[in-house]
């Protein structure tokens, strides 16, 4: 739905007391250069002006759009391009919000028509108020797309392992650790517990794209049957340090009853993007496939001794 507009049909002279009380100017020649990219918490995502008061494209075109930097847009009266009388020649938004939330802004739609060769005026045909559209926006859902493609997909995926090796006895503390992010470019990697890097991304758009840094860190949840759950990349069993004598030096799990149990290894990235100058904004977090292993866990056989 279109959002709710002032326009003229016709009339120059309307469209220039318009400019006056509303303190507009004609829409100039030249492209407007520095306009950076700005976040929106209510659109979760990364929004920029549209690239307004660009010259009309020269040769057989047929028809333009013409987006304003703002609230206003006028017909440029001066220039011989354009028929200032017929058609569309004032756009002037309310300053509401646009339905994600972001600023709208003002266009016109140009046609002319091509005679002998040669293009008559432009005339206005249609004109609006929106919210940047797919070329001047960047979700945050994207930078997360771009983050999850171009680092953890590639990703060997993690390893359970478990000591002591796949057999365990009941009511034994038993070891379980991952080396997790096994794989990742190492000049990326900003700690291995947690597991922590630091990447550039450029998310590609016309007119130039988004630049920008995230930092995200892995969140490894160990899942055990019976609903019990530890935290942490774990460490392999070291000789002489026992898990009783170093409390949470290991992740450890001890299955009260004999059979096959699972063991299940959770990834959750999260973090966040720093763009420009701008603050941090937390990515989308990426959750990858769980991965299981399975532990034979046996009874303790007794051991029988005779005495005197």
């Amino acid at each position: 739905m279109r959002a709710r507009a002032t326009w003229t049909v016709g009339g120059a002279a309307l469209a220039s007391v318009l400019a006056v009380v509303l303190g507009a100017a004609p829409a100039s020649a030249g492209p407007q250069n520095g306009i950076s990219w700005q976040y929106s918490e209510s659109a979760n995502g990364y929004w920029r002006p549209p690239r307004g008061d660009t010259p009309p494209p020269s040769g057989p075109a047929r028809v333009w759009v013409q987006w304003s930097s703002g609230l206003s847009l006028f017909c440029p009266d001066d220039d011989p391009a354009f028929n200032c009388v017929d058609g569309v020649s004032a756009i002037v938004c309310a300053a509401v919000e646009g339905p994600r939330g972001l600023p709208r802004f003002a266009w016109i739609r140009w046609e002319r028509d091509i005679v002998n060769g040669e293009p008559e005026p432009w005339v206005g045909a249609d004109a609006g108020c929106d919210e940047p559209g797919e070329d001047d926006f960047i979700p945050m859902e994207e930078i997360s797309w771009e983050v999850n493609y171009r680092v953890f997909q590639h990703l060997p995926q993690p390893t359970v392992k478990i000591a002591p090796n796949a057999r365990t006895l009941v009511n034994l503390p038993t070891i379980v650790w991952t080396d997790y992010p096994r794989g990742i470019d190492p000049d990326i990697v900003v700690s291995n517990d947690p597991p922590t890097i630091e990447i550039d991304i450029h998310i590609d758009r016309p007119n130039g794209g988004l630049d920008g840094r995230i930092r995200a860190s892995a969140e490894l949840t160990w899942q055990f049957e019976g609903g019990k759950t530890a935290q942490g990349r774990g460490r392999p069993y070291v000789r002489g340090v026992l898990p009783e004598d170093r409390p949470g030096y290991y992740v450890t799990n001890v299955f009260h009853t004999p059979g096959e149990k699972t063991v299940t290894l959770n990834t959750r990235w999260t973090g966040t993007v720093t763009v420009d100058l701008l603050g941090t904004e937390e990515i989308v977090p990426v959750t990858l496939p769980p991965v299981s292993t399975s532990v034979q866990v046996a009874e303790a056989e007794p051991v029988i001794g005779r005495t005197r």
